[in-house]
């Protein structure tokens, strides 16, 4: 398959580790331009821009900005622009994950979650499509969602579970808006990934998430990470809007 990418210049938010470092490294292997940002993993984005640079041979950077703040966004912008060249593609997967039952969480934990996971998306989406708008270019958003936004949190995520929901809806809504101008917006929805933030659940309800998951086995960041390669490149090119469930058979429609 013919992806298009090599030298296009990618931008995935939460990009240390987890769901975003496969992304890092799958668009590296596509001969992309990578920009990995962290917002406290500094030691840990340098190591994999490192990796790729030696893996891949491409032009890679690591990018500190804290998603909540809308200073630090625009400034993270702009520092991609200027080390990398013009955003083709932004990958908003950067997400904040509290656990508890409804009546332990506080408004600042809530505003905090909403504030990283559909705010910061909100604010770079923003900026890059006034640029892309600007210079009629044609570019993709790929967003990061979850299960979690159809299905809830059985282990209690309320705030993370919502701010999904929402970040499907801005997917849909942003995509109706710009696509006349050849701007794709789309979504992925992983079920359960072998990250750091689900092993301790995953190691002790094992085989109550098997039975929940008809090819009864948890997905690898890197599965998740040929989806978002995927919607971004030509081979995509005729989708927008959509939401793609990546859960192993958990939801089926």
């Amino acid at each position: 398959m013919e992806t298009n990418l090599k030298n296009k210049v990618v931008l995935v938010t939460g990009g240390s580790r987890g769901i975003g470092k496969a992304i890092c490294r799958a668009f590296a292997a596509e001969g992309a331009k990578v920009a990995i940002n962290y917002i406290r993993n500094r030691e840990l984005a340098n190591d994999l821009s490192a990796e790729i640079k030696s893996n891949h041979g491409v032009e890679v950077i690591s990018v500190g900005a804290d998603m909540s703040k809308e200073s630090e966004v625009v400034a993270m912008l702009r520092q991609v622009e200027t080390e990398l060249g013009s955003i083709d593609v932004l990958v908003n997967n950067a997400a904040y994950c509290p656990s508890g039952p409804i009546t332990s969480y506080t408004s600042e934990e809530w505003e905090k979650t909403f504030a990283i996971n559909v705010t910061g998306m909100f604010v770079a989406s923003r900026e890059l499509v006034k640029k892309w708008l600007a210079v009629e270019k044609q570019a993709c958003i790929v967003n990061i969602a979850s299960q979690a936004a159809f299905r809830g949190s059985t282990t209690g995520h309320l705030p993370y579970d919502s701010s999904k929901g929402a970040m499907v809806s801005f997917t849909v809504g942003l995509a109706r808006e710009v696509a006349k101008q050849g701007i794709r917006v789309n979504a992925i929805a992983p079920g359960l990934v072998r990250t750091e933030m689900v092993a301790e659940t995953w190691e002790k309800k094992k085989e109550k998430y098997l039975e929940r998951i008809p090819l009864y086995r948890i997905a690898e960041p890197e599965e998740i990470a040929s989806v978002a390669v995927f919607l971004a490149s030509s081979a995509a090119s005729y989708i927008t809007g959509a939401t793609i469930d990546a859960s192993g058979g958990m939801v089926m429609r």
